[in-house]
């Protein structure tokens, strides 16, 4: 959270680049132990796909020249990503769940 939350303006681009990889590295490991994903469409990147009637837009989202109803065919962009699996583990009695990151103190 800190180096998300960090004003990174004033630091040299091979600066962000070394802390880039390491909190890369971490985010990924936390994502692929809480969550299995799979693309929305499976189709490749530039491919033709269709979008059916009915569609979630919380899943698919239009982009361009969106006009009248669906079904509509377009060029993927991107493939998008959703949760097959979801791991969570369950919140600890009498903690308060909005601490996204605790406070430190040094004795």
């Amino acid at each position: 959270m800190d180096f998300l939350e960090e004003d990174l303006t004033g630091f040299p681009d091979a600066s962000i680049g070394a802390a880039a990889r390491t909190v890369h590295a971490g985010c990924k490991r936390a994502i692929e132990a809480m969550f299995q994903l799979e693309p929305v469409f499976r189709e490749a990147e530039g491919a033709r796909v269709t979008v059916a009637p009915g569609f979630d837009a919380g899943a698919i989202r239009l982009s361009g020249n969106v006009v009248g109803q669906p079904p509509f065919q377009g060029a993927l962009r991107h493939h998008g990503w959703r949760a097959r699996e979801v791991k969570l583990p369950p919140p600890p009695d009498g903690k308060d769940l909005t601490v996204v990151a605790p406070a430190e103190v040094e004795l």
